[in-house]
């Protein structure tokens, strides 16, 4: 199983030498990806932006968008700007990509949130035609530039109801989770995405990659708690927890953040075990030298 990083998210707006640095050291470590949030209402950098400065500092690495909410952006402007990026960082980029649910980002967006899942299979119809070299629509001419992966970026799709598990039989790669609930929701969930994937006669089994919250230290654990509680404010109180790392109960999750690399080793060993072929580890702490600590897991 690969274990990649991710960017810390956190309430305040990461600058450009910590992400410069931080990817530079991820990349030197041995870390397989590296990946950056994505919502528009929050005080993060733009994640097709940002992985464009890390892929320039890095050479090795995958770079990947975890996840992007797709339906709030035109199909044809997010094909080519995936096709740049996946060329300019010669076939690293994975677009990690769902519809998301919060009303604040469509509306800064102008973007309707009722149809966004019918949205979204059409834009990845469109998407997949341009980075075929295909027309993208009737009268409009194919686009540049070609990706360097044949097929164009690599696509892992994200959430949890039917149709979106159907979405990644007919147009990913794999499956993503966001931060790991717990191993035996994250194998249900994956195991129905396997029957879609049969269904739709696909080869082979699509990739299976999750993310756990984690962080070296105990304050920093619990800053990295309460940047989630911040990130999920939309939800709630009742709400906000269920967004609890692998083996960890969910009306705890505040309070559970793994702070050690044995913890963490054992939640990553529960995601071995159900099959995953890839785990993000992500920090809600701006210090650079989490990579360096996190690195003892590889």
């Amino acid at each position: 199983m690969n274990i990649g990083i991710g960017t810390p998210g956190t309430p305040h707006t990461l600058s450009a030498d910590f992400i410069k640095e931080y990817a530079r050291r991820a990349d030197a470590a041995g870390f397989s990806t590296i990946t950056h949030l994505d919502r528009v209402v929050y005080t993060n950098h733009d994640p097709l932006i940002a992985l464009t400065l890390i892929a320039a500092v890095t050479e090795r690495i995958r770079i990947q968008t975890s996840v992007l909410l797709t339906p709030l952006r035109s199909a044809g402007l997010v094909a080519k700007k995936a096709a740049t990026l996946d060329a300019i960082s010669g076939g690293r980029l994975t677009l990690g990509m769902a519809v998301g649910s919060r009303p604040d980002d469509y509306a800064a967006a102008g973007a309707d949130l009722s149809n966004r899942g019918k949205r979204f299979d059409e834009q990845l119809a469109i998407m997949h035609r341009i980075w075929s070299g295909e027309a993208p629509l009737e009268g409009v001419p194919s686009m540049g530039p070609r990706p360097v992966q044949q097929a164009g970026p690599e696509v892992l799709i994200g959430g949890r109801v039917q149709a979106a598990l159907r979405r990644v039989a007919q147009w990913g790669t794999g499956y993503v989770t966001g931060a790991v609930f717990s191993a035996e929701t994250a194998k249900a969930i994956y195991d129905q995405v396997l029957i879609e994937w049969e269904k739709a006669g696909r080869e082979g089994v699509p990739r299976f990659v999750g993310t756990v919250a984690c962080a070296i230290g105990e304050e920093q654990a619990k800053r990295t708690a309460q940047s989630i509680d911040h990130y999920y404010h939309y939800r709630g109180p009742g709400l906000r927890n269920d967004k609890a790392p692998s083996n960890v109960a969910a009306s705890d999750s505040r309070n559970n953040i793994p702070s050690n690399i044995p913890a963490i080793r054992e939640i990553l060993k529960a995601c071995e075990a159900i099959g995953m072929d890839e785990v993000i580890v992500r920090p809600g702490v701006e210090e650079i030298e989490q990579v360096d600590k996190l690195a003892d897991l590889l």
